[in-house]
């Protein structure tokens, strides 16, 4: 079978859009790794499409499992990729920011202080789509924030805060004031302690992305940040309410996208829904900006028998770009109205079994 005949058989399977130059990609990934996890981190695709091709590669005998769950090329494999002319993916990240551009080592004494007010942080549940980023991460947005001018003196909104940043951006002296609105009571009392006994400009309150954003709020904040979950229509309320929460023209708002549950069509997709209906400019994407520390509830939760899947992810695979929008007025399309719908699920999810 050729690249395009199995992007078509796989888009059949998965109901994904899915080309020959994604097939290329995890090809390309597998010359470079056995592990499952790590082909989804250097493919950037979405999990549904790279299982499903290692799936149609094994039936066409072109790989093969090995009990540790290890994917390996065959012979057969070895003379298709030689016919595809397909090399193996080599990366070229910086080591000491991880690709990030950002230098930690300035913010050392910050890290330090994170880690240590957050060791005793909730873990993250299954109820709520959690999982959090690496301490390194959570700095390393302080740091962009600050570089961009979006956080010294401002005024910062953190829509869900699984990852802490309200609290990072309060230990490091630059906003005038962080406003956390999260629905896990658990972390809103940890954050409010935590700001407490540090004598923090943090305050966390609960909320729901579904509901209109508290009037107060409206109008009010220079800067947001948000994590949200990736459906296109998740993806339109979240950020809507936060741009909903800025002053006006020249505000900035920040929040990751994943390969992992997002494709391309998405990507697109949602990139006109910024520029055309929020009237915004993107001016930053960092590919893998955000690492995520493993969640313990993912094997035991995903439905698949695929056993390359159930192999323990020996490195931090979920990863996420960064955008920076900046706004450019008012968009028609910024509604602060109650919303109704799944946040989290769709074709591109990752195929956790139903509770």
């Amino acid at each position: 079978m050729s690249k395009e005949e199995i992007a078509r058989k796989l888009a059949e399977e998965t109901g994904i859009e899915v080309t020959g130059r994604d097939i290329e990609e995890v090809i390309s990934s597998l010359l470079a790794t056995s592990h499952f996890w790590e082909v989804i981190q250097l493919a950037r695709l979405p999990f549904r499409v790279v299982a499903g091709s290692i799936n149609v590669f094994a039936r066409q005998g072109w790989v093969e499992i090995t009990g540790e769950g290890e994917v390996i090329l065959t012979p057969a494999g070895k003379d298709a990729v030689a016919r595809e002319g397909i090399r193996p993916r080599t990366m070229y990240t910086c080591p000491a920011c991880e690709g990030r551009g950002v230098a930690l080592q300035e913010l050392r004494n910050l890290l330090r202080k994170f880690k240590e007010v957050t060791a005793q942080r909730p873990q993250p549940i299954r109820k709520y789509d959690q999982g959090f980023v690496t301490p390194e991460t959570t700095v390393s947005r302080v740091a962009l924030m600050a570089g961009r001018g979006d956080l010294e003196g401002k005024r910062l909104l953190v829509l869900g805060d699984d990852d802490l940043v309200g609290l990072a951006a309060g230990l490091s002296g630059m906003p005038r004031e962080v406003a956390v609105l999260e629905i896990d009571e658990r972390l809103i009392n940890f954050i409010n302690e935590v700001a407490r006994k540090e004598n923090l400009p943090v305050t966390a309150e609960r909320y729901d992305f579904r509901e209109k954003l508290p009037v107060e709020y409206v109008g009010y904040f220079d800067t947001f940040i948000t994590d949200p979950p990736e459906t296109l229509e998740a993806l339109e309320i979240c950020l809507s309410r936060g741009l909903n929460a800025l002053k006006g023209e020249g505000c900035a708002g920040y929040f990751g996208l994943t390969h992992a549950e997002s494709s391309y069509k998405k990507w697109n997709l949602l990139q006109e829904m910024l520029v055309s209906k929020f009237k915004v400019a993107i001016t930053d994407i960092i590919e893998d900006f955000n690492h995520y520390v493993n969640w313990d509830y993912l094997l035991p939760s995903l439905k698949s028998d695929f056993p390359f899947v159930k192999v323990q992810p020996r490195t931090n695979w979920y990863r996420s770009a960064m955008y920076r929008i900046q706004t450019l007025g008012r968009g028609e399309g910024i509604k602060n109205e109650p919303a109704s719908c799944d946040l989290y699920v769709d074709e591109e999810a990752l195929p956790y079994d139903e509770e």
